[in-house]
């Protein structure tokens, strides 16, 4: 079954965002965990990327934005991109794409990071309600 962790920011807008899910993907490549960083489209996936590599000064985390047809390398532990993940990066997603992806249960956790800005709040609640629907567990982090 999956886990999805609702992650609800204080502040507002895409770029908080995307800077949550870099400090995620940091702590996942801290554990040696590849995780997959879904998106709406292919200038999400290139602002993810730009943030991965300036994010932290001290930090290279080693990753790829999904091509198509996909060619990845092996020793890369983040894969960004708009469609399904590999079977090897469905451990954990950090979904920023505003949606519900089509083979939740094939990851063992997901996060969806939440900014406060109202509309996208309440698209989060109607997600909410759709992985709740589809028999996965529900946590809530407010920070």
């Amino acid at each position: 079954m999956t886990t999805v962790e609702f992650h609800i920011l204080s502040a507002t807008g895409d770029d908080a965002r995307m800077r949550h899910a870099c400090q995620l993907v940091d702590e996942c490549y801290g554990r040696r965990q590849r995780c997959f960083v879904r998106v709406a489209n292919d200038a999400e996936a290139q602002r993810v990327d730009e943030l991965l590599w300036t994010f932290r000064d001290q930090a290279f985390i080693p990753h790829q934005v999904m091509d198509t047809p996909p060619s990845i390398d092996p020793n890369v532990m983040v894969l960004i991109g708009d469609g399904a993940a590999p079977a090897e990066y469905k451990s954990l997603m950090i979904n920023l794409s505003g949606a519900v992806p089509g083979d939740v249960s094939a990851f063992t956790q997901m996060i969806e990071v939440v900014d406060a800005e109202p509309k996208r709040k309440q698209q989060a609640r109607e997600r909410y309600k759709q992985y709740r629907e589809l028999g996965c567990t529900l946590e809530t982090k407010n920070l």
